[in-house]
């Protein structure tokens, strides 16, 4: 069975992928966007939802994300949705101990040294002048003037409303079986419900960012990052503006938010990371020792084992482009401007080789492959059953 034919498919109706749409579709591109499941339904919808320049290094990825979080200013207007978007003065993380000073100030310093970055250590009075709920006991903050944050949902549904405006198609529940490949270039993309003819694919689509690579033969090293998250009763005005890992919302519930685990494919959450989470967040701020958690949950992020973002061709396949990364958000922006200039244009106006899928084979890579020896590690260790059948 056919479902048409499009000039390019998007797989993944997250953050990215409805990004892309958008832009295409106002540079006049006919684009479909495939998703196994529903809008927002991965990642993009289990987050903060951050606009983070400050946590970004090296440098080409600090430039890429400041290039990015400059296009949001005005975008409310564009997409005709209010995207609770706020900018400035955003405190990036508090330091807990006089120790970790030294260390908070040179990365100050280091992430501040990117033109047009930056990035301010606070003593704890010029913390709690911003946010009065703070702790006294903290030995200090680190604030960056280009952070920003949204509302993930009226960002990528407003995305999505604004791209189906000016003719994009949206087709949920279409998971992608095969994509199809004629003289070296894709031509096609099957679901169960269907065919689509299309001269370009893009793969946004999360973790399972490497599945489809692999149906052209692409390796794309890609693994998931667990975060879990635990919501308060609603505490309006405790907070003002994120707090490293602590978000507030319109509604009044605060978020608190876990670091990085690279557990695999498992959305479950801990109740003994949460609980050494939430005690952390009360050290930070005492108020919270008196509020309800109502609610616990965890998402899933796509995260390329150097820590990088994916963006860009491929050698193999003509056709075939990757966007993925773990910061979806802040590079939503950036990330549909750059496929749209690869497609419309054969170029693009930032330069991405940092941030091609080659730099693997070629060794180019900038860490130490943190993500993936854990994860190899955590499954050596998992036990194994073996089924009598």
């Amino acid at each position: 069975m056919k479902l048409g034919s499009s000039e390019v498919v998007v797989i993944g109706a997250g953050v990215r992928g409805t990004s892309i749409a958008y832009h295409l579709a106002r540079a006049g591109v006919s684009v479909t966007v495939l998703d196994k499941a529903f809008i927002c339904s991965g990642a993009s919808g289990a987050t903060f939802a951050l606009i983070n320049v400050s946590g970004k290094p090296p440098a080409e990825y600090t430039a890429l994300s400041l290039a990015s979080a400059d296009l949001y200013p005005g975008l409310s207007e564009e997409l005709d949705c209010d995207l609770e978007y706020e900018r400035g003065n955003q405190i990036y993380t508090i330091i807990e101990r006089e120790e970790d000073v030294p260390a908070a100030r040179a990365y100050a310093e280091q992430m501040s040294s990117v033109p047009g970055v930056s990035v301010t250590f606070l003593s704890p009075d010029e913390v709690r002048e911003l946010e009065p709920a703070v702790s006294p006991a903290i030995a200090g903050g680190l604030l960056c003037h280009q952070d920003g944050h949204l509302n993930p949902f009226k960002l990528t549904f407003g995305y999505a409303r604004a791209a189906t405006r000016l003719g994009a198609r949206f087709l949920p529940y279409h998971e992608v079986t095969a994509i199809r490949v004629s003289g070296g270039r894709v031509c096609g993309v099957v679901t169960p419900r269907g065919e689509i003819s299309c001269r370009w694919v893009v793969n946004a689509a999360g973790i399972d960012v490497p599945a489809i690579g692999a149906m052209v033969g692409v390796e794309i090293p890609v693994v998931a990052c667990r975060g879990q998250v635990v919501t308060t009763q609603p505490l309006p005005g405790l907070l003002r503006q994120p707090l490293g890992s602590l978000k507030p919302n319109k509604a009044g519930p605060i978020l608190i938010g876990t670091t990085n685990e690279f557990v695999g494919p498992d959305r479950s959450v801990e109740v003994l990371t949460m609980a050494q989470r939430v005690a952390r967040a009360i050290r930070i701020v005492p108020a919270l020792a008196q509020a309800q958690m109502i609610r616990a949950w965890a998402g899933l992020r796509p995260w390329p084992i150097d820590g990088l973002p994916i963006l860009g061709p491929v050698p193999e396949v003509e056709g075939f482009l990757i966007a993925t990364g773990h910061s979806g958000y802040t590079l939503a922006q950036i990330t549909g401007k750059l496929i749209t200039e690869l497609i419309t244009r054969g170029t693009t106006s930032t330069q991405i080789q940092s941030f091609s899928v080659t730099r693997f084979r070629d060794g180019r890579f900038h860490f130490g492959m943190y993500a993936f020896r854990t994860l190899q590690r955590r499954e050596a260790e998992r036990p194994t059953s073996v089924l009598a059948g």
